[in-house]
Parts: C-alpha cells; sequence; structure tokens
C-alpha cells in the first residue's frame, strides 16, 4: 500500500509539474538563434539588442534565400500546443517595413518554396506597457517606432497554432526577413490556451486561462471653481538645504523653486552642532528669492545630536548674539526662531524643559526681538498628549508660541488626521488658530525616498488641504547640506525632486480643492492651482500607486474657452543621487470645454514619480515646464518654416557658445519620430531640414536641449 501511494503521488506530482511547464512561456532571443542569415544585422541599442534584415524581398509567400531566415531550436518542458509571439518594432514608413515570413509547423522547409510559409503583414499594433495581455491584433493597439509584443499567431486571420507531442519536445522554428526596417527582438511561445502579459513572456512566466477583470480605474477630482488659499508654496523648503555657498547658484538651483521656508542652525562652527548653513548668511544669500524665509533653528548653537546643553549661561550668551546678528543684518527674510528642536529625545537635563529653558528663552526672544515669531515645540512626532501638555503651560505662562511645530518622518499617512486632532485640540483649549510648520518631514525610508515626487506629492496635497503654513523636507540623504532636502544630488545636479518643485514653483493665483480617492494614507492625490490672470490652471500628483487612473477636472473657466489644450507629463525618480535631464511630455491634446469639465485618463507608471496636468486656452500652452530666464545669453530657437508644412520644413536656432545639442522631434503622444542634431555644434545660427515623409498629418512637437537649457515648439504637418 505505501508502494502504491507513493507512485501515485509521484504522478500526481509529474503531471502538475508538466502542466505547470505547459503554462509557463518559453522565451527565445533573436540574436541568439541557431543560424541568423547573413542578410540581418545585429544591432545593439540602448538596453536592446534585435536583429534586422538589410534589403527588401517582396515575395508574397516565401523568403526566396538562406540569407534571409532565422533559425531556432526550441525545446519545451512538456506536450501541448502552443502560439508564437514576437516582439518587434515597425519603422516609420508604414508601406515596406512592417512584415516577415513565418513557417507555419515546426521542422525544415525550404525557403524558396511557398508551401510551409505565411506572410506577417501590416504589422502596426502590439502591446508594450508590462501589464497589457498580448491579444489579437485589434485588441492591442500600440503603435509604431517603439518595440512591441504581437500574439503572431492571432495576427493571421485563421489562428496558427504549434503542436508539440508526447514522444517529441525538440523542434526547428524558421522565420524569414521580408522588409529592411522591421526590428526583430524576440521571439515566444505560449500555452494557445491561455493568455500573457507582457511581463510574463519576458520572464517566462504561466499565462492565466481566464483575464482577469480590470479594476476600476481610480479617480481623483479638481474643482477649479473652489478656492482654498492664495498659492504660498507652503510645501516647498527643507531642513539645511542651503549653505553658505551651495547650491552655487541661489538664481538658477533656488529661485525657479519659490520656496517658502528653510530651516538653518543658529550658529554654525566650532562648538556648534552643524560647521556650516548658519542661519543669517544663508538668509542673506536667499533674500533674491522673493517670499523665500529663513527660520532659525537655536536648538543647533549645541554641539552633538542629541544636544548636550551648554547650561543657561552660555546659551543666553549665544541667543543674544544670535538675535544681534539678526537685527544687525540688512535683510528680513527670517521666519522666526525655533527655540528646541525634539525635545522628548534631546533635553538631557535633570531640570524642567520648560521652566528652565522654553519660558526664560521666549521672554529673552520677547525682550531684544519683540516683533519676531516663535516657533515650538518641534516635537520628532505629534503627540496629541505631549502638545496638549506643551500647551497647558504655554497657557499658564503665557508664552504660547506664535507658529506650531512637529515633525512627520513617518509618510503621509497620518498627515491629515494629526491636523485635524490638532484642530480640534485647540477648540478644547478655546486658543485661536496657530500656523502649522511641518518643519521636517520624510517618506518612511527617509534616506532612500527622501525628495522622491511621488511621496512629496502626497505631503504637499495633505498640508495645502490642511492649511499648513510652512514646511521643511528633512536631512538624511545624502548626508550634506546644500542640496535643498536632496533635490539636488550630491554633485549639486538636479534631480527629479527638483523639477516636481519646479512644477509646484510655477503655480501662481490660488490653490483649488483637490479630492482623492481617500483623503488619508499614502495613495493617490495631488495639489492644484488656478491662475485666472495668466490663463493657465494644473494640477500636480502621485503617491503610492500604479495604474490607470482617471483625473477629473472641474470648474475651468469659461474665459478658457470653448476648447483648450491639456499637457500631461511626468518625472522619473531613481534616488536621491540620481539627476535626470527633466520632465517626460506624455501628450498635448484639445478638449472641449463647453461644459467646464474633462476627464483625463492617466497611467501611473512608478510610486516615486510626479506627473502635472496643465491646461491653458488653445495656442497658449508652454510645453516647455523648465524654461529658464537666467541667461541673456540663452539659446534662440526659432519657429519652423513654413508651417504648416508638407512634407519638409526648415528648424534653425541660434547657439551662443558651443556645446553638445539635441534637437528631436516627437508626436502628441511623446514618441520620438525624428532626431535631426546628437552631437556637438559650435557656437553660432544652425538650420535643419525635416522631412515628415511617412508621418500622418497633425500637430508634432520639436525640443532642442543643451545642458540646462531646453525648450519646445510646436508645428503642423498638412497633407
Amino acid at each position: 500500500m505505501f508502494v502504491k501511494n507513493l507512485l501515485s503521488i509521484l504522478c500526481t506530482s509529474l503531471l502538475s509539474l508538466s502542466l505547470y511547464a505547459q503554462d509557463n512561456a518559453i522565451l527565445l532571443e533573436a540574436e541568439n538563434a541557431d543560424s541568423l542569415g547573413t542578410d540581418y544585422q545585429v544591432v545593439e541599442e540602448q538596453t536592446v539588442t534585435y536583429v534586422t534584415p538589410s534589403t527588401d524581398f517582396l515575395s508574397a509567400s516565401n523568403p526566396g534565400a538562406e540569407s534571409k531566415v532565422i533559425r531556432f531550436t526550441v525545446t519545451f518542458e512538456a506536450p501541448g500546443t502552443y502560439d508564437v509571439y514576437a516582439k518587434l518594432r515597425v519603422g516609420s514608413d508604414q508601406f515596406n517595413d512592417d512584415s516577415f515570413f513565418l513557417s507555419t509547423s515546426f521542422g525544415e522547409r525550404a525557403v524558396d518554396s511557398d508551401t510551409g510559409w505565411v506572410v506577417v503583414n501590416g504589422i502596426g499594433n502590439g502591446a508594450e506597457n508590462p501589464n497589457d495581455y498580448v491579444l489579437s491584433y485589434e485588441e492591442n493597439n500600440t503603435g509604431t517606432l517603439i518595440f512591441k509584443w504581437i500574439n503572431v499567431s492571432k495576427a493571421l486571420g485563421p489562428a496558427l497554432t504549434f503542436t508539440v507531442p508526447v514522444d517529441s519536445l525538440t523542434h526547428t522554428f524558421m522565420i524569414g526577413a521580408r522588409e529592411n526596417g522591421l526590428d526583430v527582438d524576440k521571439i515566444a511561445f505560449g500555452n494557445t490556451n491561455l493568455f500573457y502579459t507582457v511581463t510574463n513572456l519576458e520572464n517566462e512566466e504561466a499565462g492565466v486561462s481566464e483575464i482577469p477583470e480590470e479594476p476600476e480605474a481610480l479617480v481623483m477630482s479638481v474643482d477649479f471653481s473652489d478656492s482654498l488659499r492664495p498659492v504660498t508654496h507652503a510645501g516647498s523648503g527643507a531642513l539645511y538645504g542651503v549653505t553658505e555657498s551651495q547650491p552655487g547658484s541661489i538664481e538658477n538651483q533656488v529661485g525657479p523653486l519659490s520656496p517658502r521656508m528653510y530651516v538653518q542652525p543658529a550658529q554654525s562652527g566650532s562648538g556648534h552642532q552643524w560647521g556650516f548653513a548658519a542661519a543669517i548668511p544663508v538668509a542673506e544669500r536667499l533674500s533674491v528669492v522673493e517670499g523665500t524665509e529663513v527660520t532659525i533653528r537655536l536648538a543647533d548653537i549645541n554641539p552633538n545630536f542629541p544636544y548636550n546643553f551648554i547650561g543657561w549661561e552660555n546659551w543666553e550668551a549665544e541667543v543674544r548674539k544670535t538675535i544681534e546678528e539678526k537685527l544687525a543684518a540688512e535683510v528680513d527674510n527670517f521666519y522666526g526662531y525655533e527655540i528646541w528642536n525634539e525635545q522628548h529625545g534631546t533635553w538631557q537635563e535633570d531640570s524642567d524643559f520648560f521652566s528652565t529653558l522654553w519660558e526664560p528663552t521666549y521672554d529673552l526672544i520677547r525682550e531684544l526681538d519683540p516683533e519676531a515669531r516663535i516657533i515650538g515645540p518641534s516635537d520628532s512626532y505629534y503627540n496629541r498628549t505631549r502638545i496638549e501638555e506643551f500647551l497647558d503651560y504655554c497657557i499658564e505662562n503665557e508664552c504660547l508660541p506664535d507658529i506650531i511645530a512637529w515633525h512627520e518622518l513617518g509618510g503621509p499617512n497620518n498627515v491629515s488626521a494629526n491636523i485635524l486632532n490638532y484642530r480640534n485640540l485647540e477648540r478644547e483649549l478655546r486658543i485661536d488658530n496657530l500656523p502649522i510648520s511641518i518643519n521636517e518631514w520624510s517618506g518612511i525610508n527617509r534616506a532612500e525616498d527622501e525628495g522622491a515626487p511621488g511621496i512629496s506629492a502626497s505631503f504637499i496635497a495633505k498640508f495645502e488641504r490642511g492649511g499648513v503654513e510652512s514646511s521643511a523636507i528633512s536631512w538624511w540623504s545624502p548626508p550634506l547640506a546644500g542640496v535643498l532636502g536632496s533635490l539636488l544630488t550630491n554633485n549639486f545636479e538636479r534631480g527629479g525632486g527638483w523639477y516636481f518643485f519646479k512644477w509646484y514653483g510655477d503655480m501662481a493665483g490660488y490653490m483649488a480643492t483637490v479630492t482623492p480617492p481617500s483623503l488619508n494614507g499614502d495613495g493617490l492625490d495631488g495639489f492644484a492651482n488656478l491662475d485666472v490672470n495668466n490663463e493657465v490652471a494644473s494640477i500636480i500628483f502621485g503617491g503610492n500607486v500604479t495604474g490607470a487612473a482617471n483625473i477629473e477636472l472641474n470648474g475651468i473657466p469659461a474665459a478658457f474657452g470653448d476648447s483648450v489644450e491639456v499637457m500631461y507629463q511626468y518625472v522619473e525618480w531613481e534616488g536621491p543621487n540620481i539627476s535626470v535631464p527633466g520632465p517626460e511630455l506624455v501628450s498635448i491634446s484639445t478638449y472641449s470645454n463647453t461644459e467646464g469639465t474633462i476627464t483625463i485618463p492617466v497611467n501611473l507608471l512608478d510610486p516615486m514619480y510626479g506627473y502635472r496636468i496643465v491646461v491653458t486656452p488653445v495656442g497658449k500652452m508652454v510645453s516647455n515646464e523648465h524654461e529658464e530666464s537666467v541667461r541673456p545669453e540663452a539659446i534662440t530657437l526659432n519657429q519652423n518654416y513654413p508651417n504648416p508644412f508638407n512634407p519638409n520644413t526648415v528648424i534653425s536656432f541660434n547657439l551662443p557658445e558651443s556645446g553638445e545639442v539635441s534637437l528631436k522631434v516627437y508626436d502628441l503622444m511623446g514618441r520620438e519620430v525624428a532626431t535631426l542634431v546628437d552631437g556637438r555644434l559650435n557656437s553660432g545660427e544652425h538650420t535643419f531640414n525635416f522631412n515628415a515623409n511617412g508621418l500622418a498629418s497633425g500637430v508634432y512637437l520639436y525640443r532642442i536641449t543643451s545642458g540646462d537649457f531646453t525648450q519646445v515648439k510646436r508645428m503642423m504637418l498638412i497633407k
């Protein structure tokens, strides 16, 4: 009986393994074929290696020569019936680079005979996104000029399948070249009864018998007619974000962000916690940035962390010195004095914190600088009991701060609830609402995700909705001051966070009401503005979510016109010390505005990315979000001529100095359709011809990039 049961278990296990193996996709790299005809070239393009034929051979039904054939030896793990898939790229000319030959079954066949061959022709569709199921030709609609997967077996009309018998698992499979310009990256086989995503095929994973129902897309709505408050950029600022010398250019690296407030140490150098970034010289540097103020962190007068308190006598002398230096400064862009920082972890004295430190320091500031604002308690996290204890003492002893402050260093999940809880506490204590400063904040992983646009979006949205007056990104990674809270890399290059906060800095007018799928948590959230004077509205968003979402825009002013232009873009982020060249344009589209409401479908690619939608009247769109008027000698990109054009037009620009230049053309979906320049040019006027043969009529964008400078213009192709 034991042997019988064991055999039964083994047979069942082997059957399960066989079925599982049959469900797995089998992946073949085209360049690793057993034999590759001499007409093919192997091309390495960034992260993709593919094969492409060199000549056209427009035979109706066979490859015609060995030079045009690729052979694969395929060993299957289990018998069954399989579909064949191909990952390929169709060129820009839809009439002579969109077909190849496919053998109708396994095994050798004559390359110059019609028997056993079919033509896969007119390839324009396919699946590109990782979660897309690779279906029939009509059901996948990703277009040309990009690598995409197609189900070849279902692109031919009647389905063509490949059978693997029980007694023969290894087979020869052949494809043939037909047209120059068709690039083939991979071939795959999948169980004909299963559905495979792009990821399944790429990773040789099992398919599914039924495609899961698509979850309902997340919906986030904006009401531009409902004002929260004037734009203040309250969510923009950083702890130790600027030093006496870094970043090197306040105008280029700080000014475009329009930051609200930076927290800086009161004193720096020997005997103090930090050797850099002292508040008063930093305030002097920042005085050229309108609206940006500096918090003076008095606790950093002490050395080390947790602080080694220098005693009241020395403390009083240093505070007096700081106040005198502040009053003597020729600038007045100071936010206030933060008396202490994280009391419950840093006050190590046996004496009572409130009577020993808080109250006498408060009185000293009121005596010497009575108009200044005082900030406290700056707890390491929001705790109602602690805050209530602090406020009770302050009320009783008449030392209530002008600004209430605490830190949010555990991600955005509890921010909204904490703000609401605090406002309820104020009502219970019968005190007026104090301005709130979240003067340190970061994601839960701190050093790993500091400055990430997706996390920042969720924080800032809650700050704006909760009426927070100021905030400062924490200081964890890199351990370097002067990088604006990891918006710059440790080489002071712009990261994804810098461009995200530049979007925020571009906002003017008033902040509009945004209703996310959930008011709490770290999911999809955003913040929006309407600038009536400049006829522009925008929403910036992100969060710990991927996939489809709908952004509903309501209350778009009738003054914008019956139609509006909508720009959709995103900015990448891979880490706090990785620079990015700038945001990526997804599309610029025209929508009807007769009802004042439009819905924009978006695809959230990564939880760390940030996204922006901009709405303007038709013809007013500024598609270059980081074009800066900071250099009078900036590149001049001219409007193409003629415009509209068919099929040739001239694009010219003036280069003030020699350098690396990129000039590319994109369609409105953000897909690159041509590269006109990619290399070093001398200074002076440059002119390039653009030929649009093979492109459909419509609006196209041309973008020039050189160093930090980028500019985009539009042109119209009419055939």
